[in-house]
């Protein structure tokens, strides 16, 4: 299965990163609002929706990134280069783009920008705190010993528990969780 994804990776980059990156964020909704939310009734266009985001906007967005962090910063898998890149992910790319993911998620919910708006302020913060404990070390992994070609799949498979957690909490009406509450989640599926 390995070898053939990786085939398609080297021959399809663009078209396998929007499928494997629809089906990651498919899989995280669904584990959300069954595992988490403990839903009685599945809500398929809200899986639709997160699985076309994941297509459409993730997929292009992150290979774009990448590539884009290869260009300035260069493309030798060096602890020094890793950093750097690790840093501007970090704190320009991924809060930039947490924004962007749960204002895109909203609008294709038809929510309004106010309702937009206080989401943001509730929850980005707690977004964002979250996305660094479970992204930077991974990422200086990726940055550091993972060819681009197969950063996004790397990133795919660790970007099965964020998207669950950010399916969550972009779908969310409750309370926001705080961060610390995030080692609970993801464990406890009593």
């Amino acid at each position: 299965m390995f070898a053939w994804y990786a085939k398609q990776l080297s021959s399809r980059p663009l078209v396998t990163g929007i499928w494997s990156t629809a089906t990651i964020l498919f899989t995280g909704d669904v584990v959300a609002q069954q595992l988490i939310e403990r839903r009685e009734k599945h809500d398929w266009v809200r899986t639709a929706r997160m699985s076309a985001m994941g297509g459409f906007v993730v997929a292009p967005t992150i290979r774009t990134w990448y590539l884009t962090l290869d260009k300035m910063l260069g493309s030798q898998m060096l602890l020094s280069t890793a950093v750097k890149k690790l840093a501007v992910d970090q704190l320009c790319f991924a809060p930039c783009f947490v924004a962007v993911f749960i204002t895109i998620n909203n609008l294709l919910q038809g929510k309004s920008m106010d309702l937009i708006e206080k989401q943001l302020r509730s929850d980005y913060g707690n977004i964002v705190v979250t996305n660094w404990m479970i992204w930077v070390p991974f990422q200086i992994l990726n940055f550091r010993i993972i060819p681009l070609q197969h950063r996004l799949m790397f990133s795919n498979v660790v970007a099965l528990v964020w998207n669950t957690y950010l399916a969550y909490k972009a779908n969310s009406e409750n309370d926001p969780i705080s961060s610390d509450d995030m080692e609970t989640i993801l464990t406890d599926n009593d």
